[in-house]
């Protein structure tokens, strides 16, 4: 049994996921789990904004 996460409505794996900021602080996302992952992730605008990224 796989545990820790939920399924939306569209069936989907929704994973959450712990992002660290450079000074310690800790972000969680929620991350729709891509069995198709081509090595790229998005993050949402707002999130970006948190973490102080370019």
């Amino acid at each position: 049994m796989i545990t820790g996460f939920v399924v939306n409505v569209e069936f989907e794996p929704i994973l959450p996921v712990s992002i660290r900021r450079a000074d310690g602080k800790v972000f969680t996302q929620d991350a729709i789990v891509d069995t198709g992952f081509n090595g790229w992730l998005s993050l949402p605008r707002d999130l970006i904004t948190q973490l102080n990224l370019t």
